[in-house]
């Protein structure tokens, strides 16, 4: 992999860290048919921001930040796999639910 490649893939990281994955309930009222329609979307959300530390030999600080991104890059996507699958099934069962008129 080149380093531009490596380098643009880095920083698109950096901007999702402390970002989470979470599913919106939403209802609308269909005056046609005169039902609730209900449906659940994605959105993505900031949680946290990684403020500037001043860690000049400080062995605790450094391992601190380095858990801090660790923990970041695995929440992202298990919060889209979970949020994603809520979404998948809540909105097959409003569908399967819904009355056609």
């Amino acid at each position: 992999m080149s380093p531009h490649k490596v380098l643009i893939t880095a920083l698109l990281t950096m901007g999702l860290l402390g970002c989470i994955v979470k599913p919106n309930f939403e209802e609308s009222y269909d005056s046609q048919c005169k039902i609730t329609k209900k449906k659940i979307t994605l959105s993505v959300e900031e949680v946290s921001e990684f403020g500037a530390r001043n860690c000049r030999g400080n062995h605790e600080c450094k391992a601190i930040i380095v858990s801090q991104f660790v923990t970041a890059g695995i929440v992202l996507p298990i919060s889209a796999i979970v949020s994603g699958s809520i979404a998948l099934v809540g909105n097959t069962i409003y569908w399967l639910q819904e009355d056609k008129c």
